[in-house]
């Protein structure tokens, strides 16, 4: 099979000049790059609608192995990569964004605005937005960690208990720098690993509730003290995805 590699390519757009951003609303005035035949282009954001800078951007072939194209956002969170003629055929993109936080590194993978291929005779646009939950595109998971729970000595019906977060105290913002917020949320069974899904990567107290009873969280994978409140900060703890990130505790009464 044809292999062939294509370096990478840091093309940025440099001829349009952006009105400035207001501190109410900073993003709001950020365009979208046009569209241009013969490659792709776009934008990336936050939530916040700011822009988003050094997200990775990998376009990449459909069809022939090990082909794709590399670039990056700049400061206004723009891209641009141009098309090759050989080979010819259908790309797709996507975006990534490697950020450090809480003694941990993390790679998200960011949400396209709309999927599917394209090739360099149409181009295309392909907007990226860090989300720090939510559904991804075609429900293959969330964008958002998860807390795993594990009875230890106990028959407390896990699908019964409730995960109550707070933000840690001295860290209120989460990993992209909005505010963060207290909430609860249920246990699920999820195909038999009982869990909180989608919480957006933070540093959180958390606390287990069951029918009014008292119960105790030790870290599964540091055996650490029993105890009502535990810290959370996400990491990689059993077999995960690339982007995916977790946190799993023992329930003891």
């Amino acid at each position: 099979m044809k292999q062939t590699i294509y370096g990478v390519l840091l093309l940025f757009i440099c001829s349009t000049v952006f009105a400035a951003c207001s501190k109410d609303d900073p993003g709001k005035n950020i365009p979208e790059v046009p569209g241009a035949k013969g490659g792709v282009s776009g934008v990336v954001t936050d939530n916040r609608n700011v822009p988003v800078k050094d997200a990775r951007i990998t376009v990449e072939h459909t069809v022939w192995y090990n082909s794709y194209l590399l670039s990056s956002s700049n400061n206004e969170g723009k891209y641009q990569v141009s098309l090759p003629d050989d080979p010819a055929g259908d790309w797709t993109a996507k975006a990534q964004l490697t950020r450090t936080a809480y003694g941990q590194t993390y790679t998200f993978d960011l949400a396209p605005d709309k999927t599917g291929a394209f090739n360099k005779t149409n181009g295309a646009i392909r907007n990226f937005t860090w989300k720090l939950s939510g559904l991804r595109p075609g429900g293959t998971g969330y964008y958002g960690a998860h807390v795993d729970l594990y009875t230890f000595g106990t028959d407390v019906d896990l699908t019964k208990v409730t995960l109550s977060f707070t933000p840690f105290p001295g860290e209120p913002r989460l990993i992209d720098g909005t505010t963060a917020t207290a909430f609860e949320r249920p246990v699920e069974d999820v195909a038999g690993t009982f869990m909180v899904k989608d919480v957006p990567v933070g540093k959180y107290t958390v606390k287990a509730v069951y029918a009014g009873k008292k119960l105790l969280l030790n870290n599964r994978h540091t055996d650490d003290n029993n105890e009502e409140n535990k810290t959370v900060v996400f990491g990689k703890n059993g077999y995960l995805g690339e982007t995916e990130y977790n946190i799993a505790f023992y329930v003891t009464e």
